[in-house]
């Protein structure tokens, strides 16, 4: 009977070490694509709390107004639909550098510091392969206030 496959001497584990090669380096592109998948999803989660906030905050740009501070409540509810660490979203107060007259511009910016799964991961000779080991995701949204 012959044999259906014929091995060339020496070449016994190619296979094996080829494998071992290509496993490592898939690993770390799928480990990479997961990662900027969650950054993209916090990065949306905090536009869409910015804009919440800015917009509850055109409605109540007065100190004066007893309902002027709940727009941080506002984005902060934003960001938690989003299961966003809570602990991590900062709403900086609403900037009008042009006074608190309707028309008039008022900015509402929220902060996310971002720690992925792969944040506590190191490699043994590579390190974090120029990885941070979190990300701040932050955005502002100007409207005019009403």
């Amino acid at each position: 009977m012959r044999e259906k496959w014929k091995h060339i001497a020496g070449e016994e584990g190619a296979a094996l070490v080829e494998t071992a090669f290509a496993s490592v380096f898939l690993t770390l592109l799928v480990m990479a694509i997961f990662e900027f998948g969650m950054v993209f999803s916090s990065y949306s989660a905090v536009i869409s709390a910015s804009r919440a906030g800015a917009t509850y905050a055109s409605m109540h740009p007065s100190p004066l107004d007893p309902d002027y501070g709940r727009y941080a409540d506002i984005a902060r509810n934003e960001a938690r639909a989003a299961f966003m660490d809570m602990t991590q979203v900062s709403v900086l107060p609403p900037d009008t550098p042009e006074g608190t007259d309707p028309g008039q511009p008022l900015a509402v910016t929220v902060r996310y510091r971002l720690r992925t799964f792969s944040s506590g991961i190191s490699l043994p000779v590579f390190g974090r392969l120029g990885l941070p080991t979190s990300y701040m995701v932050s955005w502002t949204t100007t409207v005019a206030i009403r």
